[in-house]
């Protein structure tokens, strides 16, 4: 199984939105025809359950893994329950790497009675709007490649996070940093929350360890500015540095940079550089990197049976990103059948149960607010060997 570990997408959605006013007038035409209802209640089969993906469609057929392993799900699903009436299905509604259209996308599905849940895979940034207004009409959202950490504390009940935080991240990631030795270490963020959220738990976590951040480059803005950065890394002694970086692009030229300067130097990632096609084109720049996973993969019979079979469908081998589509399809699924019903507030108190749920890949169990509940301990770190990441040997 590939240890592939990208959490997030690129930063498609653009962060400066111009034409805000197309936003509420979507929500208001919306709004409306939510209200009126076609002028009569719509009956809803409770063993009818429809689960869409929120996301650009583009980014997801280009890999496919995530939406291979949803197949498979649905697929195996209507097959176990089709005698007690079940019937599953899915489809990608494509928001266009767009806020807007993600936006009024998400307005859509938060007005369909029909949608028992969504898994939403778009943009940090238009997440953050989007999940406010799917959980506020009802709906249960799914962040299987991950969410601001923020959303995970407000104490909503519908909201559920398929990926470590970003704090559990730097602390492991920490943990690592301490564990090779590492003294003087500079950390680059970019100032996005995530990124910030991430900095703050690495540097908490070196507190008693002997080990501490040196310094913090909030921004880089050309050549010159570089040099002017890795000469005051060198004066300081810096040996390891941490980059937490919002855009997988962009952190591969400051990687490159380094690389320019340091074959060497000791280098921490956020699992953005895991994004595959990247990897393989920058494997000689990448080789050595390390970065933390986003999942813990439990060897099972189960996961035996699921690699066996999507190997069958797809004629290759699934990596993580397969096991969590799969995973993510089937949590939804099977609890609906679990409780005998798609109502979202007995779903949301089933789903947040301490016990959890058993997937191909291990125990998924949610806190108070949505956050995956992980111990930090477990998470792998990986390493790239010839472009690909392996898992770290302890």
């Amino acid at each position: 199984m590939s240890w592939r570990a990208d959490k997030w997408p690129d930063p498609r959605a653009s962060r400066v939105v111009g034409v805000r006013w197309l936003v509420w007038a979507v929500l208001g035409v919306s709004l409306v025809f939510n209200l009126l209802g076609c002028a009569k209640e719509q009956t809803i089969n409770p063993k009818a359950l429809y689960v869409p993906v929120l996301g650009d469609a583009g980014w997801l057929k280009a890999d496919g893994a995530f939406l291979e392993g949803a197949e498979l799900a649905v697929e195996e699903f209507n097959n176990e329950n089709v005698s007690q009436g079940y019937t599953l299905k899915t489809e990608v509604i494509d928001d266009l790497a767009s806020y807007d259209k993600g936006v009024e996308m998400a307005a859509r599905l938060s007005g369909d009675p029909t949608v028992t849940a969504v898994i939403n895979l778009q943009d940090f940034d238009v997440s953050k709007t989007t999940a406010g207004m799917l959980s506020e009409r009802g709906k249960l959202v799914f962040f299987p490649y991950g969410v601001f950490d923020s959303l995970m504390t407000q104490g909503n009940n519908k909201l559920f996070c398929g990926v470590p935080s970003f704090a559990d991240l730097g602390t492991s990631m920490a943990n690592y940093a301490v564990q090779k030795g590492y003294k003087r270490i500079a950390i680059y963020h970019n100032g996005i929350a995530s990124q910030e959220d991430l900095a703050t738990a690495f540097e908490l976590a070196l507190s008693h360890s002997g080990a501490k951040v040196v310094d913090y480059v909030p921004a880089i803005s050309s050549l010159s500015d570089f040099e002017t950065t890795f000469s005051r890394w060198n004066a300081l002694g810096v040996d390891c540095v941490v980059i937490a970086q919002y855009g997988s692009e962009r952190a591969y030229e400051l990687l490159s940079m380094i690389r320019e300067k340091d074959k060497k130097l000791a280098i921490i990632g956020e699992p953005i550089f895991s994004s595959a096609n990247l990897l393989r084109e920058n494997k000689d720049l990448a080789e050595n990197l390390v970065i933390p996973s986003t999942l813990i993969i439990r060897e099972s019979e189960k996961l035996k049976l699921f690699n066996e079979h999507y190997r069958q469908k797809f004629k290759k081998e699934a990596d993580i990103w397969a096991v969590k589509g799969y995973d993510t399809m089937r949590l939804i699924a099977d609890t609906c059948v679990k409780t005998g019903s798609s109502d979202p507030e007995i779903l949301a108190k089933m789903l947040h149960e301490p016990k959890g749920y058993e997937g191909v890949g291990g125990a998924i169990a949610f806190s108070e607010g949505g956050a995956l509940k992980v111990d930090v301990k477990d998470l792998p770190m990986l390493i790239a060997r010839e472009g690909i990441f392996e898992r770290v040997k302890n």
